[in-house]
């Protein structure tokens, strides 16, 4: 699976949420947290992908 197939599947998801009534940032967290799960990708390693700014303490709690 490449990088695009993962965004795409984001996308998918998030759309998705949207058109459930969810709010887009909600939406957004919740199609990385499952296209994480489903494809076994590190949360961070989405959160890259996607270009979010991850705080240093929530790279610390990733790690430990």
């Amino acid at each position: 699976m490449d990088i695009f197939e993962v965004l795409a599947a984001i996308t998918t998801r998030k759309n998705s949420f949207i058109n459930s009534g969810v709010n887009e940032i909600q939406a957004l967290m919740k199609a990385e947290r499952d296209v994480s799960n489903e494809y076994h990708i590190s949360l961070l390693d989405i959160r890259r992908l996607v270009g979010e700014k991850t705080p240093k303490k929530e790279i610390r709690r990733f790690r430990s």
